[in-house]
C-alpha cells in the first residue's frame, strides 16, 4: 500500500484557482464516498482550508490517476491545464508534508493556530464516513501529535497567529488609528469571531456583523458590543463603515460589485477598504474597478506576514526536528505494513509445502506408532521454521530500506509468491 497526496496551496496556486478546488465542510462526506466507491481508493481524506485543498489517499499503486479523474469528472476541473498548480507526494514525502502542515510551518501565517483543529476535523470526518481506517488514520493521528509537540516544545505558535490576525494587521497598516474607524464583518463563523476579537484588541469599537442567520450574527455582536444585521441589509451599512472584512462559507459572492458601486455614489468620495479572507471569495473582484475602493484578498496578506517567517526561522528549524523524529517512527510502522503480507505469504507457502509432504509420506510411515509419526511432523515443521527464520528477519530489515519496495518485490519473485492484499494491506487467499 502507498500513501499519496495531491493538492495545491497558497504557494502554488492563486486564490481564483484554489477556490475552484475548495471543499465545503458539508460536501466532504459525499466527496469521500465518491472517491472510495467510484474511484477505487480504499482510504481517503480531504483537507480543505482557505490556503489549501489536499486529498490524501491510500492505494495499492504509487499513482494518483484516480484522484485526477475524480477532479476532472466530478469537480469539472481542468487538471491538465492546471498541472503546474498541483503538487503530489508519495509515502515518506506525503507524510512529511502533512506533518509540516499540521505543525504550522507550511502555512501562509507561520505557526497559525487554526490548522491543527482543521487537521483534526479532517480526520474525524473521514472516520465518520469510514474512509480513514489503517493508513489514513495512523498518519493523521501522528500529524496531530506533531502539531501538539510543535506548539508545546517550541514557540512556533507564539501569539495565536492566524489569517484573522493578518487581516487585522493589514487594516492597521491602512489606518494609523483603528479607534476612530468602523467595520462591517461579513459572516459569523470562527474566522470572523477571531477577527472581531483582534479588532477590539486593536482599539476598534464600532462594527456591524452581517450573517445569513441573524441570530448567530446577534450572538457574536453582543459579545463585542457591536450591531447585527441580515446579509440583505449590508447595502445601507456600506455607507457608514470604513472597512469590510468578509469570511463566509457561501458558494458565491456575498457582496456584488453593483452593490458597492451604488454605495460609493453616496459616500461622497470617502474610500472603502475591503479585505476578503474567504475561499471561495465572498467579494466580487470587479469592485477593484470602482473608484476609491480598495480590495485585498487572502493572497494579498503575503506581504503582511513576510516578517512573520523571518521572526520564526529559528522555531521553524526546531519544529522540523520534531517532524523528522515523528517521520522516522511513522515510516518504521508504515514500512512494516509492506513486509507483513509478504511474511504471511511466505509462511503460508511453507505450511502448504509441509502439509503436502506430510500427506505424501504418512502413508509410507503408517507402520510407525502415532507418537513417532507426530515426532516426524514436529521435526519437519521445526526444520521449516528454522529455515525461514533468517529470511524473515531480512525481510523486516529490507522493508525499512530506502528501496525497500523493490527489494521486497524481488523476494516475492524469488519465492514465486502470488499475493493479493485486502484494503488494510493484509495478504488474502
Amino acid at each position: 500500500m502507498h500513501l499519496l497526496t495531491l493538492g495545491l496551496n497558497h504557494t502554488t496556486a492563486p486564490v481564483e484557482v484554489r477556490e475552484r478546488l475548495a471543499f465545503a465542510e458539508s460536501d466532504q462526506p459525499d466527496s469521500l464516498r465518491q472517491l472510495r466507491e467510484g474511484y477505487g481508493l480504499s482510504e481517503v481524506a480531504i483537507l480543505s482550508t482557505c490556503n489549501r485543498s489536499e486529498i490524501y489517499a491510500a492505494s495499492d499503486g504509487p499513482h494518483l490517476e484516480p484522484v485526477r479523474r475524480y477532479l476532472t469528472e466530478q469537480r469539472s476541473l481542468d487538471v491538465v491545464g492546471l498541472e503546474k498548480c498541483f503538487y503530489e507526494y508519495v509515502d515518506a514525502e506525503a507524510a512529511t508534508h502533512l506533518f509540516r502542515v499540521s505543525s504550522g510551518i507550511d502555512s501562509l501565517v507561520i505557526g497559525e493556530s487554526q490548522i491543527l483543529k482543521q487537521v483534526r476535523e479532517t480526520l474525524e470526518t473521514s472516520q465518520a464516513v469510514g474512509s480513514a481506517r489503517l493508513i489514513i488514520n495512523e498518519v493523521f493521528q501522528r500529524a496531530l501529535r506533531v502539531g501538539k509537540r510543535a506548539r508545546t516544545e517550541t514557540d512556533i505558535g507564539r501569539g495565536h497567529l492566524s489569517v484573522s490576525t493578518a487581516a487585522v494587521e493589514l487594516a492597521g497598516q491602512i489606518f494609523d488609528n483603528l479607534e476612530t474607524r468602523s467595520a462591517l464583518l461579513l459572516g459569523a463563523g470562527e474566522m470572523i469571531e477571531l477577527t472581531a476579537q483582534y479588532l477590539v484588541d486593536a482599539g476598534l469599537t464600532r462594527f456591524v456583523v452581517a450573517n445569513r442567520t441573524v441570530e448567530r450574527a446577534a450572538e457574536l455582536a453582543r459579545r463585542f458590543a457591536g450591531e447585527a444585521v441580515a446579509l440583505e441589509g449590508i447595502a445601507e451599512r456600506l455607507l457608514e463603515v470604513d472597512i469590510v472584512i468578509a469570511s463566509t462559507s457561501a458558494p458565491g459572492y456575498v457582496l456584488a460589485a453593483e452593490t458597492v458601486r451604488k454605495a460609493m455614489s453616496r459616500r461622497r468620495g470617502r474610500p472603502l477598504f475591503l479585505i476578503d479572507i474567504a475561499v471561495p471569495r465572498d467579494i466580487d473582484p470587479a469592485v477593484r474597478d470602482i473608484d476609491n475602493v480598495f480590495l485585498f484578498d487572502i493572497d494579498d496578506l503575503e506581504t503582511v506576514v513576510a516578517s512573520n517567517r523571518q521572526d520564526r526561522e529559528g522555531e521553524i528549524r526546531r519544529v522540523q526536528t520534531i517532524v523528522d523524529e515523528e517521520l522516522a517512527g511513522f515510516l518504521h510502522w508504515f514500512n512494516a505494513l509492506s513486509a507483513g503480507p509478504l511474511i504471511r505469504a511466505l509462511r503460508q507457502q511453507a505450511a502448504d509445502l509441509q502439509t503436502t509432504e506430510l500427506d505424501r509420506w504418512m502413508g509410507k510411515l503408517s507402520h510407525l506408532p502415532d507418537d513417532d509419526r507426530q515426532l516426524v511432523e514436529q521435526v519437519l515443521r521445526g526444520y521449516a521454521n528454522k529455515l525461514l527464520h533468517q529470511p524473515l528477519v531480512q525481510i523486516r530489515e529490507l522493508a525499512n530500506r530506502e528501496d525497500g519496495y523493490l527489494r521486497l518485490d524481488t523476494v516475492r519473485r524469488l519465492f514465486d509468491l502470488d499475493m493479493d492484499t485486502d484494503e488494510e494491506g493484509r495478504a488474502t487467499e
